[in-house]
This record gives C-alpha cells, sequence and structure tokens, in this order.
C-alpha cells in the first residue's frame, strides 16, 4: 500500500495532499453536534450489527469450516503475505486464523 500511494511522486504529493487535508478539516473545523435521537439509532444498529455478526462468525460452530470450503482461504495462506504463518491451527474458530488470509477470504 505504502508503494502504490507513495512510489511515484506525483501520487505521494497527491496522497499527501489528501491527507494533510483530512487532518486540518477534522482539527480546525468544530464537530457539528449530533442530535440524542441520531446517535441512539447509531448505538441500536451497532448493537445489532455486532450481535448478528458474532452469532455467525463466533458462536456458529459450522460456519468457520463453511468458511475454509467457500473461500480461497487456504490458497491465500500459502501467499507471503506477512512474517507469520497465515494459520495457526487447522481446528479451532476465527480466532485461529491469520489476519491478512481471513481479510482476504472474506472480501
Amino acid at each position: 500500500m505504502i508503494r502504490f500511494k507513495f512510489g511515484l511522486p506525483g501520487l505521494a504529493i497527491l496522497s499527501m495532499e489528501i491527507y494533510l487535508c483530512a487532518v486540518l478539516e477534522a482539527s480546525l473545523l468544530p464537530m457539528p453536534k449530533l442530535k440524542d435521537s441520531w446517535r441512539e439509532e447509531m448505538n441500536t444498529l451497532a448493537d445489532r450489527a455486532h450481535h448478528t455478526y458474532n452469532s455467525i462468525v463466533r458462536e456458529n460452530p459450522d460456519f468457520v469450516p463453511y468458511f475454509r470450503k467457500i473461500t480461497p482461504l487456504s490458497e491465500l495462506s500459502k501467499l507471503p503475505l506477512g512474517s507469520r504463518p497465515a494459520k495457526r491451527s487447522k481446528e479451532g474458530g476465527v480466532e485461529t486464523l491469520r489476519a491478512i488470509p481471513w481479510i482476504f477470504a472474506w472480501t
């Protein structure tokens, strides 16, 4: 990603301009006042999303075997994408999967 965004001088300058503008905007402009109703709705949606994700990914014992069968996880695990092994063990839940192959396969 670093090479992609900063490998060419023109792209590096553009990327830095984007980052600088975002930091300045976030730092100098006042935060908009959020309505309590909006914050409550976002908290409700976040709680529902978190519960649904956990019920599928962490609490369903069939998820990891299914995930391993329908995604290219085993192929991604063989790529030299990081300094650690791509998996910790063949048994177990989502915790046994390494982040990079998990994210690529999930995507």
